[in-house]
């Protein structure tokens, strides 16, 4: 397969200029998205705005900071349902679309069980151990955007791609009707036409002074969970230690249909596009953590979490429709003029067929997420509350992707990964007011951008991400309940196609928000 282009946007997976290029951005962009944490666990730890490393005595512990459970001296079992609403504003070409995606989903599930207390003569109090099943990464996502385009056409993309590709290569890889490349499809649909055997290739004659009526809309579900396995212990109630590892489930489905209409452009008329993505697999995971309180006004709180080290099944499939009248193309010659036929009238090629299904690609490939450490402190006002923040650092840089006997893949999406994305620290900041047996919580979270300013968009774009948090709780000596909102805000971008020239393409500015409402119910036992 030669030259097989992927549609680019940043939330989305990029498109590219070349196979290599073009699939390693969709990798690599899996691998951030699948990675991307902003905000999970129970409703109290999302509250406080999801801080994890200097708090403990909650089941959000077992996969944030384990040495947490250690404090719990009576066991626990909890359930977390959520229900996240993303909305999307986007603009392209003067044009503004909105569109919101609604999902429900279990946020987490957990268990954890206090040991029997060894005895206050002995250093070691208690142990404890955890298991938890959470939804770490929510990549559910939609949007659609329309506009005019008056300087390109996708078919302009295609007609870059198939640079240094002849004509006998395009013909040969169609393969009786189902072609291997993009390239050969839009070819064989009469979408792009050769200056020469060897090429390079143009936009038919018809299209050379058109404008183009451009749509899309982009569907993403999946995202990622984990089940959680942790043991921690107490010494002298001062120093808390703990342990955990698990595996992970990744999905990640994507769904993009695009259109164009042709303007003043007579036998053409428009074309369709669909991609279509599907990424599964599971990975491994192992992390560690430590509190340490001096007294009882301070905890401090480090973690550590190792990469997700995944493997992963890819299927990617492409199909492409054209609107051309009563399925006759007219035809040029390499100068743009029109071919003749013996009367000395405009020869036209019968059309075969009006969509192609390209072959689907299987591919399977390893994916290693980037390593985090998280510190924090924790600082209580008597029995009226605490106040409490963390900094995490995570170094995408480090994410990879390699296959067991393709060095040149993994080298390349290194090479394009630390490129692409930078190494941040989110940073994060809330606290907790007790009045009896009600509490109040309320966070906020700053997670810098993590991809490079220019990242294949005209213009600087900054995405990082602001996130505000807020909550209630009653306990008592039997359960407990929790409420927790959050609200996210950053802008994105999506370019449906790319040149050689920024000038001759448009990205559609995405406006980005996201509210989460998470409720838990647990059970002292």
């Amino acid at each position: 397969m030669k030259n097989r282009p992927v549609v680019w946007g940043i939330l989305l997976g990029l498109a590219a200029s070349s196979q290599t290029y073009a699939q390693s951005r969709l990798y690599s962009n899996t691998a951030m998205q699948l990675s991307s944490i902003t905000q999970n666990g129970t409703a109290r730890f999302q509250g406080v705005g999801g801080n994890h490393a200097a708090l403990g005595g909650d089941a959000s512990n077992i996969f944030g900071n384990p040495a947490g459970i250690a404090f719990f001296n009576r066991s626990e079992i909890s359930l977390s349902p959520s229900f996240y609403n993303i909305s999307n504003e986007a603009s392209y070409i003067g044009s503004t679309q909105n569109q919101q995606k609604f999902n429900p989903n279990l946020s987490q599930f957990s268990l954890i069980l206090a040991g029997n207390p060894q005895g206050y003569n002995r250093e070691w109090r208690r142990t404890s151990f955890g298991i938890s099943y959470s939804r770490q990464v929510n990549a559910n996502n939609a949007f659609t955007y329309n506009g005019t385009n008056n300087r390109s056409s996708m078919i302009d993309n295609i007609a870059q791609l198939a640079t240094g590709l002849s004509v006998k290569t395009l013909e040969d890889e169609y393969n009786n009707g189902r072609p291997f490349s993009i390239e050969s499809a839009f070819y064989n649909l009469y979408q792009i036409d050769p200056l020469s055997a060897t090429g390079p290739y143009r936009r038919p004659i018809p299209l050379s002074r058109s404008s183009f009526e451009q749509s899309g809309d982009i569907e993403i579900t999946g995202g990622s969970s984990q089940w959680t396995f942790a043991y921690a212990g107490n010494y002298a109630d001062k120093l808390y230690l703990g342990i955990s590892g698990g595996f992970s489930r990744h999905t990640y489905i994507r769904r993009n249909n695009y259109q164009e209409r042709f303007v003043n452009s007579g036998s053409f008329r428009g074309l369709d596009y669909r991609e279509d993505v599907n990424i599964s697999g599971s990975g491994l995971f192992v992390s560690a953590g430590v509190i340490y309180k001096p007294n009882a006004l301070l905890q401090l709180g480090a973690s550590i979490h190792s990469p997700t080290l995944s493997n992963l099944q890819m299927t990617y499939q492409e199909e492409v429709g054209v609107d051309v009248l009563n399925n006759r193309v007219p035809v040029y010659d390499s100068n743009g003029r029109p071919i003749t036929n013996a009367q000395g009238q405009q020869a036209y090629d019968d059309l075969p067929t009006n969509r192609v299904n390209l072959e689907p690609y299987d591919f399977e490939y390893k994916m290693r997420t980037p390593m985090r450490a998280t510190g924090g402190i924790t600082i209580f006002i008597g029995k009226k509350g605490f106040i409490t923040g963390s900094a995490e650092y995570v170094g995408y840089k480090n994410m990879g992707v390699s296959t067991i006997d393709d060095n040149q893949f993994k080298t390349n999406n290194k090479r394009l990964i630390q490129s692409s994305f930078n190494n941040v620290v989110n940073l994060r900041v809330g606290g907790e007011a007790r009045l009896d047996k009600f509490r109040a919580r309320a966070g906020v979270a700053l997670f810098p951008n993590a991809y490079n300013q220019n990242y294949n968009v005209e213009g600087n774009l900054d995405r990082s991400k602001f996130q505000f948090s807020g909550g209630l709780g009653y306990r008592n000596d039997q359960y407990y309940i929790d409420l927790a909102g959050t609200y996210l805000q950053t802008k994105d971008a999506f370019a449906p196609y790319q040149l050689n020239d920024p000038a001759n393409y448009f990205s559609a500015k995405l406006n980005v928000t996201s509210l989460n409402f998470t409720g838990t119910v647990g059970l002292f036992f």
